[in-house]
């Protein structure tokens, strides 16, 4: 394989991306908002105790010093805790601080970085992965992987090794299904197949595995018969990508009837654009959004 037809920095990605009027346009709207919240102080309603779920792809190179920054801000109010812990806290009603749960999809090698930094704010990560991928070296095969199933440029991936140490520095690994497949466009049996196989080579390469994430993220691309699927097989979790962090207050929950979500950060990404989606979420508060939302069919 040669290391020069992979991807290994964000500007390349933002240099094959399209829509750059469209970026810009959003980045100026984000300005705005941003600075709304400055003048009318809403930063402090960051301290408001939740639990928070935030997750990346990919920190490559050029993003680790946005990423160590946003580390040290988030680090000034707020308790970074595993995410097998902030699940638990949320279930057992023990919301009593802002709490931020780490997790990243996909597989990225250059989760490594991510982890360093981490490492050294002593936050942990749940890694979801994809083992049709996990030590993936033939560059054809990873140019045809990230075009189907990531719609990103040809990167590098997590293997085993790699992802032995990540769990030997305390982080966790969780099941995004084997070849990423969009599960809605799955017949039901077809999602059971490669959710188990998914599941029992993360078992014999990792032990246990607690957590799900399906990919794409977004309610339409998951179905209810899934989700039960996954809990009744043990699971403690099953986490979307649609934005919204979580608060309880009134006991202790079905982790069946739970449904997670989470804010996406792209470390690229200004500090005060970030802001923005964690002080929505907390102005946005509802703990019926604990739940299976409605629209999932």
């Amino acid at each position: 394989m040669k290391d020069t037809e992979l991807v290994d920095t964000y500007a390349q990605i933002k240099s094959a991306q399209s829509g750059k009027f469209r970026s810009a346009l959003r980045s100026s709207v984000l300005d705005a908002l941003s600075m709304k919240h400055s003048l009318f102080g809403e930063e402090s309603e960051l301290k408001t105790p939740r639990v928070q779920f935030l997750y990346f792809h990919h920190i490559f190179k050029d993003e680790v010093k946005n990423f160590e920054k946003l580390l040290a801000f988030l680090s000034r109010d707020h308790v970074f805790v595993s995410h097998s812990e902030a699940v638990d806290r949320l279930l057992t009603d023990r919301i009593d601080k802002p709490y931020i749960a780490w997790s990243s999809d996909d597989g990225i090698q250059n989760n490594m970085l991510a982890a360093k930094a981490l490492n050294t704010y002593g936050a942990s990560c749940c890694f979801y992965v994809n083992p049709a991928s996990i030590a993936l070296t033939d560059v054809n095969k990873i140019k045809q992987f990230c075009q189907e199933r990531l719609e990103m440029p040809p990167v590098a991936f997590l293997n085993w090794k790699e992802i032995e140490l990540l769990q030997r520095q305390g982080h966790e690994i969780g099941n995004h299904t084997f070849k990423h497949d969009m599960v809605s466009q799955l017949t039901q049996e077809q999602f059971e197949e490669d959710f188990l196989k998914a599941d029992e080579i993360l078992t014999q390469k990792c032990g246990p595995v607690k957590h799900f994430a399906y990919t794409y993220g977004r309610f339409e691309n998951f179905t209810k018969p899934a989700f039960e699927f996954v809990m009744k097989n043990g699971y403690e979790s099953c986490i979307s990508a649609s934005r919204g962090c979580h608060i309880n207050g009134k006991g202790k929950l079905d982790k069946n009837k739970v449904f997670l979500r989470r804010d996406q950060i792209i470390a690229d990404w200004k500090l005060s654009h970030i802001k923005h989606f964690l002080i929505k979420g907390v102005q946005e508060l509802d703990y019926n959004t604990n739940f299976l939302p409605n629209s999932l069919a």
